[in-house]
C-alpha cells in the first residue's frame, strides 16, 4: 500500500508545532551528516556487517537486513503470530494510511490526552517529561540509544554535533515521519533503524547513555528487555526510563484498566517491583520522579558486572 505523505504546511513544510519549538534543543545551521551505518551489528550473533546492495549482510548469519528509504531493518522475522498485541497491531497496519495518520499526530494531537487519561489530569506534559529526561542525560556527549523511540519523540530533541543518537522502533510509519522531522529541522546526527529491544542491532558497549520513554510497559519481558539495553551501554552509563506504574490518578487507577493493560501482554508496574527490574537487569543508583501515575526514572550501569 502506498504510504500516504505526511501532511505539509502552505509553504510546502512540515508545520512547526509550538512543542517542538518550546522544548527543542538541537544545533541548528549545520547540515545532516550521512547516515553512518558502521556501528550496527547482527541483531542474532552481534558481529559487524557488512555493506551490500541496498542491505547490511551478516556472513556469519547468511543473513540481509534491507535499508528502506535509509533505515535498515532488523526485524527478520514476522511479527503477526507474536504473542505480544501490541506487536501484531504494529504488523498488522503499518504503512497504512491510519499509523501513518498516527505516526505524524503523534506528538502534537496523542501525546496530551495520553497524559491526562493516565498520567492523571494536568499530571505532566510533552515538554516536561522531555527535560526530565534530558536532565537525566545531562551533559553526556558521544552516542546515545533511543528505546521505542517513535518518530524520535525525545532523542532528536538532545540532538547536536556532539551526539549521534541512535533510535529504534518496530513501526517503519513512526520511523519515517521522525526521518521526515530531522530533515525537515536540520537535525545533526540523528539516526533511525527498525529493530526490536529483544534483539539490538548494536556491540556491546558502545553506548554512553540509553534513553526509553514510554515504552516499557509494552516489552513483554521487562527484564529481559532492560538487560539488552543494559548490555549496548558503557559501564556507568545513565538510563533514563519514562513509564506508567500504578496510582490513585489517571484511569490506570482502577484495577480493570490495569486487567486490560496485562491481558493484551502489556504491565502497568508497582514501583519496587519496578525498582527490582531495573536492579536486575544490571543497573544501580536508581532514582525516580512521579507525575500522577507517570514515572521518570533514572539509573545507571554498574561500573562492574558480576
Amino acid at each position: 500500500m502506498r504510504r500516504k505523505p505526511i501532511r505539509e504546511s502552505k509553504e510546502g513544510k512540515m508545520a512547526t508545532t509550538s512543542i517542538d519549538r518550546e522544548i527543542a534543543t538541537a544545533e541548528k545551521g549545520y547540515a545532516i551528516r550521512s547516515h553512518s551505518y558502521d556501528i550496527y551489528a547482527c541483531p542474532k550473533c552481534k558481529n559487524a556487517l557488512e555493506p551490500g546492495a541496498g542491505s547490511l549482510d551478516c556472513l556469519a548469519c547468511a543473513l540481509s537486513y534491507p535499508i528502506l528509504d535509509g533505515i535498515p531493518d532488523f526485524i527478520a522475522r514476522e511479527l503477526e503470530h507474536s504473542s505480544s498485541h501490541d506487536l501484531r497491531y504494529i504488523a498488522k497496519r503499518d504503512g497504512a494510511r491510519l499509523l501513518g495518520f498516527l505516526a505524524s499526530s503523534y506528538e502534537t494531537y496523542l501525546y496530551p490526552p495520553v497524559c491526562n487519561l493516565y498520567g492523571g489530569w494536568h499530571s505532566t506534559s510533552l515538554p516536561e517529561l522531555a527535560r526530565d529526561i534530558s536532565d537525566i542525560v545531562g551533559a553526556t556527549t558521544g552516542v546515545i540509544l533511543d528505546v521505542a523511540c517513535g518518530p524520535g519523540t525525545y532523542g532528536r530533541r538532545m540532538a547536536s554535533t556532539s551526539r549521534a543518537i541512535y533510535g529504534i522502533d518496530i513501526s517503519l510509519s513512526m520511523l519515517r515521519v521522525g526521518v521526515c522531522y530531522v530533515e525537515r529541522d536540520g537535525l545533526p546526527n540523528v539516526h533511525f533503524a527498525r529493530a526490536m529491544v529483544e534483539a539490538l542491532p548494536f556491540p556491546s558497549g558502545v553506548f554512553d547513555a540509553a534513553i526509553c520513554a514510554g515504552s516499557l510497559n509494552h516489552f513483554p519481558d521487562t527484564v529481559l528487555a532492560l538487560r539488552e539495553i543494559n548490555r549496548t551501554m558503557k559501564a556507568g552509563a545513565p538510563l533514563a526510563v519514562m513509564c506508567f506504574v500504578i496510582s490513585n490518578r489517571g484511569l490506570l487507577k482502577y484495577r480493570f484498566m490495569r486487567d486490560r493493560v496485562e491481558k493484551n501482554g502489556g504491565h502497568v508496574f508497582a514501583l519496587p517491583d519496578l525498582e527490582r527490574y531495573v536492579a536486575e537487569a544490571g543497573f544501580e543508583d536508581f532514582h525516580s520522579r512521579l507525575h500522577g501515575a507517570i514515572i521518570v526514572l533514572s539509573a545507571r550501569k554498574k561500573a562492574t558486572q558480576t
